[in-house]
């Protein structure tokens, strides 16, 4: 499936021109003065202007779009069809979407070469586990150097900063398999001063032909507010999957949560799920997959569900997103024939408005 986040980027150039373009077309003259006023405020005559767009071209009937703006309006309304073949809430996802569009607590490694001034030395490269922590967590990190050869020799050790201030030291483990590799493992994270969340850095220092290198990571300590407890027996109730998941809050109101379902023979990730609902103390969110995004997969399962971040919509007086806990990094979620559910496709009937008309406008 494509990736429908590339042709929105695209989507923008062409709307853009294709505002702009209506209201050149529509802009006309000010004729609201009196002809007094306007005698006294005569302008002189200058050439009429020449619509210069990227993408528009001047007919004999006014403006039009080129083929190349037509071609692209034409993809962006086929993919946002495409888009809308299924509920917001159950999105068929492909491998290359998971880790920048479907997981919402991955980390960002730390790469770049140790002489900053010279690209061929050894690239030196921290990468933590995930990118939020909760408390009680134990924070733990990969830091490697390539392009060193086997037989020199290194090593890594590790700091874990609040602000200016070491909080922590890493217990640092060699690679057996990858030379010039180290596992990085800090204590469970725990920190009663925090009310909502902070940044800490991971600090590596790493040793190597008689100089020291610097790298860092940036991840977030996030207090909780909340949890999820469990995930009760899957059933199907027409045309969808239902989850259910067991979830508590400290805070009452609005809760959203996301997950992503997986084969769990393959582990190839199906369909991105979210559910939103009020909760007041304890009680379960639902997620439902469609048997269309189902289909599109190809898997009846079983299942796996992951990846689940848990979190109170933002309110009033603060509006900050808070966050609940994850208990498991995946729980079991029971498959089914696909001849158990209702064959009904899913049909937004707005979308498919927006759709056609930006084929007709690329037509």
């Amino acid at each position: 499936m494509r990736r429908i986040s590339t042709y929105l980027v695209i989507a923008a150039v062409p709307l853009t021109v294709f505002c702009a373009a209506l209201y050149f077309l529509s802009a006309g003259p000010e004729d609201s003065r009196t002809p007094e006023v306007a005698a006294s405020h005569a302008p002189s005559i200058k050439p009429a202007p020449t619509l210069d767009l990227p993408g528009v071209k001047e007919t004999d009937a006014g403006f039009d779009f080129d083929d190349e703006m037509k071609s692209k309006l034409q993809a962006v309304g086929d993919a946002y069809e495409a888009q809308a073949s299924f509920p917001a809430f159950s999105q068929p996802i492909s491998p290359d979407e998971l880790e920048g569009k479907y997981r919402g607590n991955t980390p960002v490694a730390s790469d770049l070469p140790a002489d900053l001034t010279d690209p061929n030395s050894p690239s030196i490269s921290i990468l933590t586990d995930r990118f939020r922590y909760y408390p009680g967590d134990r924070l733990a990190a990969n830091a490697a150097i390539s392009g060193l050869p086997p037989e020199e020799s290194s090593a890594v050790t590790a700091q874990l900063l609040r602000g200016n201030e070491e909080v922590a030291q890493a217990s640092v483990t060699s690679s057996q398999d990858q030379p010039h590799s180290y596992y990085l493992d800090f204590s469970a994270l725990q920190f009663d001063d925090v009310s909502w969340k902070e940044e800490l850095t991971v600090q590596a220092t790493f040793s190597f032909r008689g100089e020291q290198h610097l790298r860092s990571a940036t991840v977030e300590y996030v207090s909780t507010i909340g949890s999820v407890d469990g995930v009760a027996q899957s059933r199907v109730q027409e045309e969808y999957l239902q989850i259910p998941v067991h979830v508590s809050t400290e805070k009452p109101g609005r809760h959203r949560l996301q997950a992503n379902l997986y084969d769990a023979s393959t582990g190839e990730p199906l369909v991105h799920l979210n559910a939103e609902d009020n909760v007041d103390s304890t009680g379960s969110l639902v997620l439902k997959a469609h048997i269309g995004a189902l289909k599109a997969s190809g898997s009846e399962g079983p299942y796996t569900l992951g990846d689940l971040v848990f979190t109170r919509m933002p309110t009033s007086p603060k509006y900050i997103t808070e966050y609940g806990r994850v208990n498991q990094e995946r729980y079991q979620v029971g498959g089914h024939s696909f001849d158990d559910y209702l064959d009904k496709p899913y049909v937004n009937q707005k979308a498919t408005r927006i759709a056609r008309e930006l084929r007709r406008i690329g037509s």
